[in-house]
């Protein structure tokens, strides 16, 4: 339950008892979902922010409270909750309508018989947004030289969606592998190994893990992404198997010095809590919607089982071959130079592969009629984000709330 504040509106026209009465039910719905209520805004109430309108006349007090909310949270999208008593309703779309003249975002959740649920979604997807706004994304080394439409600016990318680059030296990170002893990667080596000892060479991989750790707390960030290719020439090994421990853990970590993958990797969690795959797109079938997609990563807790492989380029290192299980699937991509185009569908997995001239992970997905032929018309890069369920309405609508687009 994500917890958050709301202020009420109401017309000087009504005393406090009436406004009490019309709006008992609906402050019993916001307090079951983990509403407090707050008679004064200030700069203190750092989470969503609802606005619940109690009865008409009250559109230029919306505004008002928008205009001060803003000082200290100008990110937020306007929430309004309304009811059907007191011209609540009428109220809310007339400043809405005002709001989005003036350029700005939000929306309108009418609470009645069905409860309190479309708002608990929304108060979620005001909170996703909060989140990105507090994270910190290091970069360790620069992008890959081939991602020549993956790398947003980055003052536009901390304008848009509230996520800061921290660049991070790889070579402190190289340096500090070889200082680094292998008991501390004795645990994730175990995790990828099952019933088997540890292989040397997975102990090895398994040694960039606790780098990377001890390389994010330094630069105090909330995720990375890395070029994860300089660690095969310069430390003979992959960064396969300590990003996908990290992704396993909650934190968020994009391979090749992703940065677009990367935010939409921590867009996927603050969302749905859930680690997502950064993939290549190996084949796209426009007139059968499928798609083949590889790479030689994977969050274990995607996948029903890992087998242990080199790294399908180099032939060096550890990569990961997971076998995803058929079912529904979300794909996701992000572009643009401030992340400001999407593209989303629903999908269902197929079948896996074991191809040996693809990366180590394949996956077959069948997705949304039509949204295959987009990819090749008007693509916005290379990698592709698979996460499980299907929520492309959700990815949407969250889109519009946070943007207004």
């Amino acid at each position: 339950m994500n917890t958050f504040c709301y202020v009420i509106v109401a017309s000087p026209l009504h005393d406090a008892a009436t406004v009490e009465r019309v709006t008992a039910d609906v402050r019993k719905v916001l307090g079951d979902l983990g509403g407090e209520r707050v008679d004064e805004l200030d700069g203190s109430v750092d989470g969503p922010l609802a606005i619940l309108v109690a009865t008409g006349g009250t559109e230029a007090a919306i505004l008002d409270i928008v205009r001060r909310r803003h000082l200290t949270a100008p990110f937020e999208p306007v929430v309004l909750v309304t009811h059907r008593l007191h011209n609540s309703l009428p109220a809310a779309l007339e400043a809405l309508a005002r709001v989005r003249a003036d350029g700005g975002h939000g929306r309108i959740v009418q609470i009645g018989e069905a409860g309190g649920a479309a708002l608990a979604t929304v108060i979620a997807d005001v909170a996703a947004i909060h989140q990105l706004h507090r994270t910190r994304l290091g970069l360790v080394g620069e992008p890959s030289p081939w991602l020549v439409a993956s790398v947003p600016d980055s003052d536009q990318l901390r304008s848009r969606w509230g996520v800061e680059i921290v660049p991070i030296d790889i070579g402190g990170t190289i340096r500090a592998f070889s200082e680094t002893s292998p008991r501390a990667a004795h645990d994730v080596a175990v995790h990828f190994s099952g019933s088997k000892p540890p292989t040397a060479e997975l102990v090895k991989a398994s040694t960039l893990h606790p780098v990377l750790v001890d390389a994010m707390h330094a630069a105090h960030v909330d995720a990375v992404a890395v070029r994860c290719f300089d660690y095969l020439g310069e430390l003979c090994t992959s960064g396969c198997i300590a990003l996908a421990e990290l992704n396993d853990s909650g934190i968020v970590a994009g391979c090749e010095g992703d940065v677009a993958s990367a935010v939409a990797m921590l867009l996927v969690r603050a969302l749905f809590d859930q680690p997502s795959w950064m993939a290549n797109p190996a084949s796209i079938d426009d007139e059968d919607d499928c798609i083949l997609l590889a790479h030689c990563t994977v969050a274990p807790s995607l996948v029903g089982d890992i087998e242990l492989h080199t790294h399908f380029e180099s032939g060096i290192g550890v990569g990961l071959r997971g076998r995803f299980d058929p079912g529904p699937v979300t794909l996701l991509r992000l572009g643009g130079r401030g992340l400001d185009r999407i593209w989303v569908a629903d999908g269902a997995v197929e079948s896996t592969g074991d191809a040996d001239d693809l990366c180590r992970t394949q996956v077959m997905v069948r997705i949304d009629p039509g949204r295959a032929a987009s990819l090749l018309d008007a693509p916005l890069g290379n990698h592709i984000l698979l996460f499980l369920g299907h929520h492309r309405d959700r990815i949407e609508r969250w889109w519009h709330l946070a943007f207004g687009e």
